[in-house]
């Protein structure tokens, strides 16, 4: 079921608190930045599909956390996921043709 398809506050809060993502992350980062194409390639089709289903679990699960979404219009941009740390080093992940649970799982283990 995806978070559109929820009806009632009771079905939203299970769907934010159960599956991939619903962890919480390390405390020493600062900020995750998504960047994908609005049209074009299929590449960018993981991130949006990340965006919709996997990352509002993150987000609510992790609200010491910073969010920033990056849509571009040029069709060229890479799909990437970069995670800020505190300590002002950052990973950038490339998530062009991943599959959306296969992001959260690069994401917690590169948080690690």
């Amino acid at each position: 079921m995806s978070l559109r398809a929820a009806k009632s506050t009771r079905e939203i809060l299970k769907h934010l608190t159960t599956g991939p993502g619903s962890a919480s992350l390390p405390s020493n980062i600062s900020k995750i930045a998504l960047t994908f194409a609005l049209k074009g390639k299929n590449e960018s089709a993981s991130a949006r599909h990340f965006l919709q289903e996997n990352l509002p679990r993150i987000q609510y699960n992790n609200p010491h956390v910073g969010y920033e979404v990056n849509k571009s219009l040029d069709s060229t941009t890479k799909p990437t996921l970069a995670i800020h740390f505190n300590n002002g080093n950052s990973k950038v992940i490339d998530i062009a043709r991943v599959n959306s649970n296969t992001i959260v799982e690069q994401v917690f283990a590169s948080t690690s």
